[in-house]
């Protein structure tokens, strides 16, 4: 039987970051698709890159994250002074009220795996807020690249996130 590769919460931070990451370049590979049939798939995969950066912050400042998937709400988990702090300095790059934001992208993962199920019941399915999507999905990778391993250390932590130079993230795990 083979041992478990994640064992902390510092190595499942890794994994989400590595999912986030992962999601968020399939996005912008198929926004460059000339495919009609895209937004739905671009919504998806940017909410969920926001999700798994999320539930990365919770883990390098909580050790644990819940089994959920609205932003907000997980938003509104991390201490609060690491909220002010994303708040603050997305108003600063882009001009964008992180808060507002997650909430008008709170539901948009579900909301676009599910959208033809409400679309054929009211044949014009939900709104998504496809213009903050974006922008925070980028706002949360670059904010953990930059500052993941000084949240890791704040909150009592001693492993090391973004060390590793010329690597988006440190990416070993333990064997």
């Amino acid at each position: 039987m083979s041992k478990s590769r994640i064992t902390t919460p510092f190595d499942e931070a890794i994994f989400w970051m590595d999912q986030s990451l992962a999601y968020f370049e399939s996005s912008k590979i198929l926004s460059d698709s000339p495919s009609e049939y895209k937004s739905m798939p671009i919504i998806t995969l940017q909410s969920f890159s926001v999700e798994c950066s999320l539930k990365v912050l919770l883990l390098l400042a909580c050790g644990k994250y819940p089994q959920k998937h609205d932003s907000l709400n997980l938003f509104e988990l991390l201490p609060k002074d690491l909220q002010d702090n994303l708040v603050d300095q997305c108003l600063s790059e882009f001009d964008i009220d992180l808060k507002k934001a997650l909430d008008e992208i709170r539901s948009d993962f579900i909301g676009s795996r599910y959208h033809f199920e409400d679309f054929k019941t009211s044949y014009v399915g939900r709104m998504f807020s496809i213009g903050y999507l974006e922008a925070v999905a980028e706002f949360l990778i670059s904010y953990i690249r930059t500052h993941g391993d000084e949240i890791s250390y704040h909150y009592g932590h001693s492993s090391s996130v973004t060390s590793s130079r010329g690597v988006t993230l440190f990416t070993t795990l333990k064997p």
